[in-house]
């Protein structure tokens, strides 16, 4: 029955091939979609009269009632989000299947016909560009941080509970700190200060939040979508006060800027006018083998040349406005590129060769950046009345 799905000159090669294919489709939906999640974080709309406060961190689960699309699942949301591949992968296959059981004839006729109606084909895609264009466009909005419009496809609400999903599905993280440790009342004073002298902005005043310290060597800081904040020990050991209060506030740019809304964003775009398009034709036209190279080879491609720029433009984005909201909690400003020149005498070699394979800048340029910025922060601080 397999034989009369599939030309007559598939062998066992194209199979695994395809195989490999799917794995690889699957690690793309899961990597993109993962990576996103884990590198920038959403903003979530709670009522302005919440108040500014700190909490221990639960795991929520809500109680659905009728539909809307805000209530789409974590599912539904990374199908949206990958729909461009699947269409183009199914597509290219479809043609390729029913393209190869024409005749020669037949299929002459259809070239013919193709070639003759070129001009309206061209104004069809054109056409369809357009009114994909304009949809785009009525989803931007203007960034008062940036000053540029940004793309906003998606729910924030949906986006917060893919990442409450995340933050509660990890039973292997390393256990936290109590309370009552002093590395985490440290960390929860900076937190709080921090917090205090930006609760004028909706997307921080709105919110309860979270102060956790994983026992983890890495140095890192998060801040999710629910309003946690996550530091690892590691972290803490390296950098002092202000060090610390600038990380977060690179955290918390984040979710002010909706950094995480904008990369989905830019994922779906990518996918529906790059690799949708390719996969469809490379399936339809290549053979097997050359169809899993050119799918492989696209998808890298685009990831180094489009997505990572992207991911690269918000971090040096959330540094800035990170640095403008510790200037604000009158940390000391020049300390930001202290500790990004101190980060980089750990990095490899191959790290500073290959930084245009990496979501993130480098952190010497990183350092650059900040001590470039230390004039406009120190005017911040004195117009705190620092």
């Amino acid at each position: 029955m397999f034989s009369k799905l599939t030309p007559k000159n598939f062998s066992l090669y194209s199979i695994s091939g395809l195989r490999f294919l799917i794995k690889s489709l699957f690690s793309w939906i899961s990597g993109m979609t993962g990576t996103a999640l884990s590198i920038l974080n959403p903003v979530m709309k709670i009522a302005k009269n919440t108040k500014l406060q700190l909490k221990y961190h639960f795991c929520r689960t809500g109680v659905r009632g009728s539909w809307s699309p805000d209530d789409m699942t974590y599912g539904m949301q990374v199908f949206l989000m990958q729909l461009p591949c699947i269409v183009g992968l199914v597509t290219g296959l479809a043609a390729r299947y029913w393209w190869s059981g024409q005749a020669a004839p037949t299929k002459r006729r259809y070239a013919d016909f193709a070639w003759t109606n070129r001009l309206f084909a061209g104004l069809a895609v054109i056409a369809a560009l357009c009114l994909f264009g304009a949809f785009l466009w009525r989803h931007t909005e203007l960034d008062p941080w940036t000053g540029r419009r940004g793309l906003f496809l998606f729910s924030d609400k949906v986006l917060e509970e893919m990442s409450e999903k995340e933050e509660c599905s990890d039973p292997a993280e390393p256990p936290l700190l109590d309370a009552t440790d002093p590395v985490h009342d440290r960390v929860a004073g900076v937190t709080s200060r921090l917090l205090a002298a930006n609760v004028d902005l909706n997307a921080i005043g709105a919110r309860q939040w979270t102060v956790q310290v994983l026992d983890s060597p890495a140095v890192n800081a998060t801040v999710d979508s629910g309003g946690q904040v996550l530091v690892h020990v590691g972290l803490t050991k390296v950098a002092n006060d202000d060090q610390l209060s600038i990380v977060l506030g690179h955290e918390l740019a984040h979710c002010v800027l909706r950094h995480i809304n904008q990369l989905c964003s830019v994922v779906f775009v990518v996918n529906s006018l790059g690799l949708m398009p390719l996969f469809a034709a490379g399936w339809a036209t290549l053979p097997i083998g050359w169809s899993v190279f050119a799918h492989l080879s696209s998808v890298a491609l685009l990831k180094v040349c489009v997505l990572w720029p992207y991911f690269r433009k918000y971090e040096n984005e959330a540094d800035r406005v990170g640095l403008e909201l510790a200037a604000k909690a009158c940390v000391d400003v020049t300390q930001g590129h202290l500790f990004w020149d101190a980060m980089s005498k750990m990095d490899s070699y191959p790290t500073k060769l290959f930084w245009w394979m990496s979501t993130h800048p480098t952190t010497k340029s990183r350092a650059r950046h900040l001590q470039s910025l230390i004039p406009v922060a120190t005017e911040i601080r004195r117009l705190a009345a620092c």
